[in-house]
């Protein structure tokens, strides 16, 4: 997922908004935790922002725990479907 963000960034004109349809997934440990953090610097240094769609309630959770909350998704997104 990270090379496929890295090449979409790398395409000429750059896109200026990167969304990741969360719907399916099912689970979300540290390394999943680690992509979507290089996937938010990428997309933060490529001045593209990301939009973490359709997030299940796990993610949320994961996200608020670590306080990666505000980084991956900001402070005015509404929460995934509960």
């Amino acid at each position: 997922m990270v090379r496929e963000v890295a090449r979409r960034l790398a395409e000429r004109p750059a896109p200026r908004l990167l969304r990741l349809d969360c719907a399916g997934l099912t689970a979300c440990d540290s390394l999943g935790l680690s992509a979507l953090l290089m996937i938010g610097r990428r997309t933060g240094a490529a001045a593209c922002a990301l939009r973490l769609d359709r997030r299940p309630p796990h993610l949320d959770r994961l996200l608020e725990i670590t306080g990666t909350h505000g980084y991956l998704v900001g402070p005015g997104e509404e929460p995934g479907p509960a």
